[in-house]
Protein backbone atom coordinates (compact mmCIF):
# COMPACT_ATOMS: atom_id res chain seq x y z
CA UNK A 1 0.00 0.00 0.00
CA UNK A 2 2.67 2.33 0.63
CA UNK A 3 4.41 2.09 -2.51
CA UNK A 4 1.12 2.76 -4.44
CA UNK A 5 0.60 5.85 -2.27
CA UNK A 6 4.29 6.44 -2.93
CA UNK A 7 3.75 6.16 -6.89
CA UNK A 8 0.85 9.15 -6.23
CA UNK A 9 3.63 11.41 -5.10
CA UNK A 10 5.88 10.56 -7.46
CA UNK A 11 3.42 11.38 -9.82
CA UNK A 12 2.19 14.67 -8.75
CA UNK A 13 5.76 15.91 -8.49
CA UNK A 14 6.16 14.78 -11.82
CA UNK A 15 2.60 16.51 -12.62
CA UNK A 16 4.15 19.90 -10.24
CA UNK A 17 7.86 19.91 -12.49
CA UNK A 18 6.13 19.69 -15.93
CA UNK A 19 4.15 22.42 -15.03
CA UNK A 20 6.78 24.37 -13.69
CA UNK A 21 8.47 23.72 -16.76
CA UNK A 22 5.79 25.23 -18.71
CA UNK A 23 5.80 28.12 -16.68
CA UNK A 24 9.72 28.72 -17.50
CA UNK A 25 8.81 28.35 -21.08
CA UNK A 26 6.12 30.32 -21.20
CA UNK A 27 8.12 33.23 -19.37
CA UNK A 28 10.83 32.55 -22.03
CA UNK A 29 8.78 33.57 -25.02
CA UNK A 30 6.60 36.48 -23.08
CA UNK A 31 10.21 37.56 -23.12
CA UNK A 32 11.86 37.24 -26.18
CA UNK A 33 11.67 40.57 -27.28
CA UNK A 34 12.56 42.03 -23.88
CA UNK A 35 16.10 44.42 -24.15
CA UNK A 36 19.08 42.36 -21.73
CA UNK A 37 16.13 39.62 -20.96
CA UNK A 38 18.53 36.05 -19.80
CA UNK A 39 16.70 32.70 -21.31
CA UNK A 40 15.95 30.95 -18.10
CA UNK A 41 15.54 27.18 -17.39
CA UNK A 42 13.93 24.82 -14.62
CA UNK A 43 16.08 22.88 -12.70
CA UNK A 44 15.18 19.65 -11.75
CA UNK A 45 16.78 16.36 -9.33
CA UNK A 46 16.02 13.10 -8.86
CA UNK A 47 14.41 12.57 -5.42
CA UNK A 48 16.60 9.26 -4.33
CA UNK A 49 17.53 6.82 -2.19
CA UNK A 50 19.95 7.84 0.96
CA UNK A 51 22.84 9.96 0.04
CA UNK A 52 26.21 7.94 0.08
CA UNK A 53 24.39 4.66 0.46
CA UNK A 54 23.81 1.59 -2.18
CA UNK A 55 20.13 1.73 -3.36
CA UNK A 56 20.48 -2.33 -2.74
CA UNK A 57 20.81 -1.43 0.63
CA UNK A 58 18.25 1.15 1.24
CA UNK A 59 14.55 1.77 0.94
CA UNK A 60 14.11 5.89 -0.59
CA UNK A 61 14.21 8.23 1.93
CA UNK A 62 10.88 9.86 0.53
CA UNK A 63 8.22 9.26 -1.71
CA UNK A 64 11.30 9.83 -4.35
CA UNK A 65 10.11 10.93 -8.06
CA UNK A 66 11.71 14.67 -8.92
CA UNK A 67 12.22 17.81 -7.78
CA UNK A 68 12.36 21.36 -8.47
CA UNK A 69 16.01 22.86 -7.29
CA UNK A 70 15.82 25.90 -8.49
CA UNK A 71 15.62 28.13 -12.06
CA UNK A 72 19.41 28.72 -13.66
CA UNK A 73 20.31 31.90 -15.56
CA UNK A 74 21.43 30.35 -19.09
CA UNK A 75 24.05 33.11 -19.82
CA UNK A 76 28.18 32.52 -19.95
CA UNK A 77 30.11 35.04 -17.74
CA UNK A 78 32.97 34.74 -19.84
CA UNK A 79 30.85 35.43 -22.99
CA UNK A 80 29.23 38.28 -20.69
CA UNK A 81 32.93 39.75 -19.92
CA UNK A 82 33.84 39.63 -23.23
CA UNK A 83 30.93 41.20 -24.49
CA UNK A 84 31.31 44.31 -21.83
CA UNK A 85 35.06 44.47 -23.30
CA UNK A 86 33.90 45.23 -26.66
CA UNK A 87 31.38 47.18 -26.22
CA UNK A 88 33.96 49.42 -24.16
CA UNK A 89 36.15 49.43 -27.33
CA UNK A 90 33.28 49.99 -29.21
CA UNK A 91 31.87 52.98 -27.41
CA UNK A 92 35.49 54.65 -27.87
CA UNK A 93 35.77 53.94 -31.71
CA UNK A 94 32.11 55.03 -32.50
CA UNK A 95 32.50 58.26 -30.63
CA UNK A 96 35.94 58.96 -31.70
CA UNK A 97 34.25 58.38 -36.07
CA UNK A 98 31.92 60.59 -35.26
CA UNK A 99 34.02 63.63 -33.62
CA UNK A 100 36.51 63.05 -36.80
CA UNK A 101 33.58 63.09 -39.30
CA UNK A 102 32.12 66.47 -37.87
CA UNK A 103 35.56 67.85 -37.77
CA UNK A 104 35.91 66.86 -41.49
CA UNK A 105 32.98 68.41 -42.64
CA UNK A 106 34.53 71.80 -41.41
CA UNK A 107 37.16 71.76 -44.41
CA UNK A 108 35.35 70.80 -47.31
CA UNK A 109 37.73 70.03 -50.14
CA UNK A 110 38.54 69.46 -52.65
CA UNK A 111 35.61 72.37 -53.34
CA UNK A 112 34.63 75.56 -55.43
CA UNK A 113 33.99 77.36 -52.37
CA UNK A 114 36.86 75.48 -49.70
CA UNK A 115 39.21 77.55 -48.51
CA UNK A 116 41.82 76.22 -50.76
CA UNK A 117 40.06 77.42 -53.81
CA UNK A 118 39.52 81.26 -51.75
CA UNK A 119 43.19 81.02 -51.59
CA UNK A 120 43.96 80.17 -54.29
CA UNK A 121 41.80 83.14 -55.87
CA UNK A 122 43.47 85.60 -53.41
CA UNK A 123 46.84 85.18 -54.66
CA UNK A 124 45.84 85.22 -58.15
CA UNK A 125 43.51 88.77 -57.56
CA UNK A 126 47.22 90.25 -57.75
CA UNK A 127 47.91 89.78 -60.59
CA UNK A 128 45.55 92.56 -62.24
CA UNK A 129 46.66 94.38 -59.71
CA UNK A 130 50.39 94.52 -61.06
CA UNK A 131 49.08 94.69 -64.41
CA UNK A 132 47.02 97.27 -63.56
CA UNK A 133 48.85 99.15 -60.20
CA UNK A 134 47.03 102.54 -60.96
CA UNK A 135 43.64 101.14 -61.11
CA UNK A 136 41.18 101.02 -58.11
CA UNK A 137 38.58 98.41 -59.57
CA UNK A 138 41.49 95.12 -59.16
CA UNK A 139 42.82 96.71 -56.05
CA UNK A 140 39.69 96.35 -54.56
CA UNK A 141 39.32 92.90 -55.60
CA UNK A 142 41.85 92.07 -53.66
CA UNK A 143 40.74 93.05 -50.87
CA UNK A 144 37.68 91.71 -51.10
CA UNK A 145 39.29 87.96 -51.89
CA UNK A 146 41.50 88.44 -48.76
CA UNK A 147 38.30 89.39 -46.25
CA UNK A 148 36.62 86.37 -48.01
CA UNK A 149 39.97 83.98 -46.57
CA UNK A 150 39.79 85.64 -43.30
CA UNK A 151 35.92 85.45 -42.93
CA UNK A 152 36.41 81.69 -43.67
CA UNK A 153 39.47 81.01 -41.60
CA UNK A 154 37.19 82.76 -38.74
CA UNK A 155 34.14 80.57 -39.24
CA UNK A 156 36.51 77.48 -39.32
CA UNK A 157 37.98 78.07 -35.99
CA UNK A 158 34.36 78.83 -34.46
CA UNK A 159 33.31 75.63 -35.87
CA UNK A 160 35.98 73.83 -34.50
CA UNK A 161 35.46 75.43 -30.76
CA UNK A 162 31.63 74.17 -31.42
CA UNK A 163 32.35 70.63 -32.09
CA UNK A 164 34.56 70.88 -28.49
CA UNK A 165 31.48 72.74 -26.87
CA UNK A 166 29.73 69.56 -27.93
CA UNK A 167 32.04 67.63 -26.75
CA UNK A 168 31.66 69.21 -23.76
CA UNK A 169 28.30 69.09 -23.57
CA UNK A 170 28.13 65.00 -24.39
CA UNK A 171 30.68 64.24 -21.38
CA UNK A 172 28.85 66.21 -19.05
CA UNK A 173 25.16 64.37 -20.11
CA UNK A 174 27.48 61.08 -20.13
CA UNK A 175 28.99 61.59 -16.75
CA UNK A 176 25.46 62.33 -15.08
CA UNK A 177 23.91 59.49 -17.12
CA UNK A 178 26.80 56.46 -15.52
CA UNK A 179 26.62 58.28 -11.91
CA UNK A 180 22.57 57.03 -12.83
CA UNK A 181 23.66 54.09 -14.00
CA UNK A 182 26.09 53.08 -10.76
CA UNK A 183 23.34 54.32 -8.22
CA UNK A 184 20.89 52.25 -9.97
CA UNK A 185 23.54 49.31 -9.69
CA UNK A 186 24.16 49.85 -6.06
CA UNK A 187 20.72 49.64 -5.06
CA UNK A 188 19.97 46.49 -7.37
CA UNK A 189 23.20 44.99 -5.50
CA UNK A 190 21.44 45.61 -2.25
CA UNK A 191 18.41 43.57 -3.76
CA UNK A 192 20.92 41.15 -4.90
CA UNK A 193 22.55 40.51 -1.71
CA UNK A 194 19.18 40.05 0.11
CA UNK A 195 17.89 37.36 -2.54
CA UNK A 196 21.04 35.50 -2.35
CA UNK A 197 20.69 35.39 1.49
CA UNK A 198 17.26 34.55 1.74
CA UNK A 199 16.94 31.61 -1.67
CA UNK A 200 14.66 34.00 -3.22
CA UNK A 201 14.79 34.42 -6.80
CA UNK A 202 16.80 37.16 -8.40
CA UNK A 203 16.93 36.29 -11.89
CA UNK A 204 15.37 39.60 -13.29
CA UNK A 205 17.87 41.37 -10.69
CA UNK A 206 20.71 40.18 -12.46
CA UNK A 207 19.16 40.76 -15.76
CA UNK A 208 18.74 44.64 -14.80
CA UNK A 209 22.52 44.26 -13.24
CA UNK A 210 23.66 42.96 -16.37
CA UNK A 211 22.36 45.63 -18.91
CA UNK A 212 23.70 48.32 -16.48
CA UNK A 213 26.84 46.79 -16.77
CA UNK A 214 26.74 47.28 -20.30
CA UNK A 215 25.79 50.40 -20.30
CA UNK A 216 28.85 51.82 -18.17
CA UNK A 217 31.47 49.48 -20.19
CA UNK A 218 29.96 51.26 -22.85
CA UNK A 219 30.18 54.90 -21.56
CA UNK A 220 33.15 54.84 -19.29
CA UNK A 221 34.61 51.82 -19.86
CA UNK A 222 33.86 49.99 -16.65
CA UNK A 223 35.72 46.75 -15.76
CA UNK A 224 33.08 44.41 -13.91
CA UNK A 225 33.57 41.69 -11.63
CA UNK A 226 31.13 39.86 -10.30
CA UNK A 227 30.63 38.70 -6.80
CA UNK A 228 29.60 35.07 -5.43
CA UNK A 229 26.21 36.29 -3.75
CA UNK A 230 25.67 37.61 -7.77
CA UNK A 231 26.45 41.46 -6.91
CA UNK A 232 28.62 43.38 -8.72
CA UNK A 233 31.75 45.93 -8.41
CA UNK A 234 32.80 48.48 -11.24
CA UNK A 235 36.03 49.82 -11.39
CA UNK A 236 37.07 52.75 -13.79
CA UNK A 237 40.65 53.75 -14.62
CA UNK A 238 41.47 51.68 -11.49
CA UNK A 239 39.24 53.59 -9.43
CA UNK A 240 36.21 52.00 -7.36
CA UNK A 241 32.75 53.08 -9.14
CA UNK A 242 30.86 50.42 -7.53
CA UNK A 243 31.88 48.66 -4.54
CA UNK A 244 28.33 46.84 -3.22
CA UNK A 245 25.91 49.03 -2.23
CA UNK A 246 28.87 51.93 -1.82
CA UNK A 247 28.70 54.23 -5.30
CA UNK A 248 31.47 56.72 -5.56
CA UNK A 249 30.60 59.61 -7.59
CA UNK A 250 32.26 60.78 -11.22
CA UNK A 251 32.74 63.97 -11.99
CA UNK A 252 34.22 65.78 -15.11
CA UNK A 253 35.88 70.01 -14.41
CA UNK A 254 35.40 71.99 -17.66
CA UNK A 255 38.22 73.78 -16.70
CA UNK A 256 41.12 71.38 -16.26
CA UNK A 257 39.41 68.76 -18.64
CA UNK A 258 40.00 65.93 -15.95
CA UNK A 259 37.41 63.20 -15.27
CA UNK A 260 37.78 61.70 -11.65
CA UNK A 261 35.99 59.16 -9.91
CA UNK A 262 35.48 59.49 -5.74
CA UNK A 263 37.75 62.98 -6.35
CA UNK A 264 40.60 61.05 -7.14
CA UNK A 265 41.88 61.66 -11.11
CA UNK A 266 41.29 58.86 -13.44
CA UNK A 267 42.17 57.92 -16.93
CA UNK A 268 39.43 56.70 -19.35
CA UNK A 269 40.65 54.28 -21.53
CA UNK A 270 37.89 53.17 -23.35
CA UNK A 271 34.06 54.21 -23.72
CA UNK A 272 32.59 57.04 -25.53
CA UNK A 273 33.49 59.29 -22.24
CA UNK A 274 37.47 58.44 -22.96
CA UNK A 275 36.62 59.88 -27.13
CA UNK A 276 35.10 62.75 -25.95
CA UNK A 277 37.99 63.61 -23.55
CA UNK A 278 40.28 62.87 -26.27
CA UNK A 279 38.22 65.33 -29.08
CA UNK A 280 38.75 67.88 -26.43
CA UNK A 281 42.27 67.56 -24.46
CA UNK A 282 44.04 66.42 -27.89
CA UNK A 283 42.14 66.38 -31.15
CA UNK A 284 40.23 69.78 -31.60
CA UNK A 285 43.72 71.49 -29.79
CA UNK A 286 45.83 69.79 -32.24
CA UNK A 287 43.71 70.71 -35.43
CA UNK A 288 43.17 74.60 -34.16
CA UNK A 289 46.56 74.69 -33.70
CA UNK A 290 47.18 73.58 -37.20
CA UNK A 291 45.03 76.14 -38.37
CA UNK A 292 46.20 79.15 -36.76
CA UNK A 293 49.31 78.16 -38.41
CA UNK A 294 47.92 78.60 -41.89
CA UNK A 295 46.53 81.91 -40.42
CA UNK A 296 49.66 82.94 -39.06
CA UNK A 297 51.83 82.11 -41.99
CA UNK A 298 49.03 83.84 -44.62
CA UNK A 299 49.72 87.06 -42.57
CA UNK A 300 53.19 86.76 -42.20
CA UNK A 301 53.51 86.62 -45.94
CA UNK A 302 51.34 88.98 -47.35
CA UNK A 303 52.52 91.55 -44.54
CA UNK A 304 56.34 90.94 -45.40
CA UNK A 305 55.18 91.63 -48.50
CA UNK A 306 53.48 94.89 -48.12
CA UNK A 307 56.25 95.85 -45.57
CA UNK A 308 58.49 95.40 -48.86
CA UNK A 309 56.61 97.18 -51.42
CA UNK A 310 54.95 100.81 -51.36
CA UNK A 311 51.30 101.74 -51.85
CA UNK A 312 49.96 103.82 -55.27
CA UNK A 313 51.51 106.96 -53.36
CA UNK A 314 54.76 106.11 -52.84
CA UNK A 315 54.46 105.68 -48.87
CA UNK A 316 56.02 102.13 -47.25
CA UNK A 317 53.49 99.36 -47.41
CA UNK A 318 51.51 98.97 -44.08
CA UNK A 319 50.07 95.40 -43.11
CA UNK A 320 47.21 94.00 -44.81
CA UNK A 321 46.02 91.22 -42.02
CA UNK A 322 45.99 91.61 -38.28
CA UNK A 323 45.32 89.89 -35.53
CA UNK A 324 46.69 86.31 -34.60
CA UNK A 325 45.73 82.44 -35.37
CA UNK A 326 42.44 82.05 -37.17
CA UNK A 327 39.69 83.14 -34.94
CA UNK A 328 40.81 86.75 -34.71
CA UNK A 329 42.43 87.39 -38.76
CA UNK A 330 41.22 90.15 -40.62
CA UNK A 331 41.70 93.02 -43.17
CA UNK A 332 42.72 95.75 -41.54
CA UNK A 333 43.18 98.02 -44.80
CA UNK A 334 40.08 99.80 -46.39
CA UNK A 335 41.95 101.82 -48.66
CA UNK A 336 42.62 100.14 -51.96
CA UNK A 337 45.41 102.79 -52.29
CA UNK A 338 46.79 101.64 -49.47
CA UNK A 339 47.87 98.21 -51.13
CA UNK A 340 51.78 98.03 -51.97
CA UNK A 341 51.47 96.90 -55.28
CA UNK A 342 54.62 98.79 -56.09
CA UNK A 343 58.85 97.56 -55.60
CA UNK A 344 59.53 101.06 -55.82
CA UNK A 345 58.96 104.32 -53.47
CA UNK A 346 58.02 107.18 -54.28
CA UNK A 347 54.66 106.77 -56.07
CA UNK A 348 54.89 105.56 -59.46
CA UNK A 349 52.44 102.77 -61.79
CA UNK A 350 55.01 99.61 -60.75
CA UNK A 351 53.37 96.60 -60.52
CA UNK A 352 56.17 94.35 -59.68
CA UNK A 353 55.80 93.81 -55.57
CA UNK A 354 52.34 92.74 -56.52
CA UNK A 355 53.46 90.15 -59.15
CA UNK A 356 55.86 89.17 -56.66
CA UNK A 357 52.98 88.20 -54.03
CA UNK A 358 50.96 86.78 -56.39
CA UNK A 359 53.03 83.73 -56.80
CA UNK A 360 53.78 83.06 -53.02
CA UNK A 361 50.62 81.00 -52.92
CA UNK A 362 53.02 78.39 -54.34
CA UNK A 363 55.66 78.19 -52.34
CA UNK A 364 56.06 75.05 -49.86
CA UNK A 365 55.76 76.47 -46.78
CA UNK A 366 52.95 78.77 -47.66
CA UNK A 367 49.98 78.61 -46.01
CA UNK A 368 48.17 77.18 -49.11
CA UNK A 369 50.96 74.03 -48.22
CA UNK A 370 50.01 73.74 -44.78
CA UNK A 371 46.35 73.75 -45.70
CA UNK A 372 46.80 70.80 -47.50
CA UNK A 373 48.48 69.06 -44.92
CA UNK A 374 46.18 69.95 -42.50
CA UNK A 375 43.27 68.77 -44.16
CA UNK A 376 45.33 65.27 -45.64
CA UNK A 377 45.64 65.14 -41.63
CA UNK A 378 42.12 65.40 -41.07
CA UNK A 379 41.08 62.91 -43.87
CA UNK A 380 43.35 60.06 -43.16
CA UNK A 381 43.14 60.66 -39.31
CA UNK A 382 39.18 60.28 -39.94
CA UNK A 383 39.66 57.35 -42.64
CA UNK A 384 41.49 55.48 -39.97
CA UNK A 385 38.81 56.05 -37.63
CA UNK A 386 36.29 55.09 -39.54
CA UNK A 387 38.15 51.68 -40.39
CA UNK A 388 38.95 51.06 -36.80
CA UNK A 389 34.93 51.26 -35.69
CA UNK A 390 33.93 49.17 -38.86
CA UNK A 391 36.35 46.50 -37.74
CA UNK A 392 35.67 47.15 -34.01
CA UNK A 393 31.92 46.64 -35.05
CA UNK A 394 32.50 43.77 -36.69
CA UNK A 395 34.12 41.96 -33.28
CA UNK A 396 31.59 43.25 -31.40
CA UNK A 397 28.68 42.10 -33.53
CA UNK A 398 30.31 38.62 -33.51
CA UNK A 399 30.72 38.35 -29.55
CA UNK A 400 27.13 39.57 -28.84
CA UNK A 401 26.27 36.86 -32.00
CA UNK A 402 27.71 34.36 -29.24
CA UNK A 403 26.44 35.61 -26.12
CA UNK A 404 23.16 35.76 -27.93
CA UNK A 405 23.24 32.23 -28.86
CA UNK A 406 23.52 31.10 -25.18
CA UNK A 407 21.30 33.46 -23.53
CA UNK A 408 18.57 34.92 -26.23
CA UNK A 409 15.92 32.79 -26.44
CA UNK A 410 14.69 30.43 -29.10
CA UNK A 411 11.37 30.36 -29.98
CA UNK A 412 12.26 26.66 -32.21
CA UNK A 413 13.82 25.65 -28.67
CA UNK A 414 11.50 26.53 -26.65
CA UNK A 415 8.25 25.23 -28.55
CA UNK A 416 10.75 21.97 -28.34
CA UNK A 417 11.07 22.12 -24.48
CA UNK A 418 7.23 22.80 -24.43
CA UNK A 419 6.09 19.71 -26.26
CA UNK A 420 8.67 17.58 -23.64
CA UNK A 421 7.35 18.99 -20.90
CA UNK A 422 3.07 18.98 -22.02
CA UNK A 423 4.20 15.01 -22.48
CA UNK A 424 5.65 14.87 -19.25
CA UNK A 425 2.51 16.13 -17.92
CA UNK A 426 0.66 13.97 -19.84
CA UNK A 427 2.32 10.79 -19.10
CA UNK A 428 2.64 11.86 -15.26
CA UNK A 429 -1.21 12.24 -15.05
CA UNK A 430 -1.75 8.64 -17.11
CA UNK A 431 0.54 7.18 -14.00
CA UNK A 432 -1.75 9.11 -11.88
CA UNK A 433 -4.96 8.15 -12.96
CA UNK A 434 -3.75 4.68 -13.42
CA UNK A 435 -2.45 4.67 -9.92
CA UNK A 436 -5.94 5.94 -8.92
CA UNK A 437 -8.02 3.45 -10.38
CA UNK A 438 -6.26 0.57 -8.89
CA UNK A 439 -6.65 1.58 -5.44
CA UNK A 440 -9.82 2.27 -6.58
CA UNK A 441 -10.02 -1.64 -7.02
CA UNK A 442 -8.17 -2.60 -3.73
CA UNK A 443 -10.49 -0.44 -1.55
CA UNK A 444 -13.49 -0.66 -3.01
CA UNK A 445 -13.50 -4.07 -5.27
CA UNK A 446 -11.29 -6.42 -3.56
CA UNK A 447 -12.62 -8.55 -0.01
CA UNK A 448 -15.95 -8.20 2.25
CA UNK A 449 -15.69 -6.47 5.17
CA UNK A 450 -16.05 -9.04 8.45
CA UNK A 451 -19.61 -10.19 9.69
CA UNK A 452 -20.65 -10.74 13.46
Amino acid sequence: MSSTFGGIQQATNSIGAARYGLEIVSQNIANANTPGYTRQASQQATVDAVAGVPTLYTKPAGPGGVQITGTARLNDPVLDARSRTEHARSGLADTNAAALSSIESLFPEPSDNGLSEQLNAFWKAWTPVANDPGSQAPRSVLLQRAATVASTLNAMSTSLSDVADSATQSLTQGIDAVNSAATQLGNINGQIAVAAATGANANSLMDQRDQLLDQLSTMVGGVATINANGSADVVVGGQSLVSGVTVNAMAFNAGTNTVSVGGTAVTLVNGSASAFLSTLVTTVPAYQAQLDTVANTLAATVNAGQAAGYDLAGNAGGPLFGGTGAANLSVIITDPTLVAASSTPGGNLDGSNALTLSGKGAESTSADALYTKLVGNIGSSTALAKQQQTTQSSVTASVDALRTSVSGVSYDEEVSNMLTFQRSYQASSRVLTTLDDLLDTLINHTGLVGRG
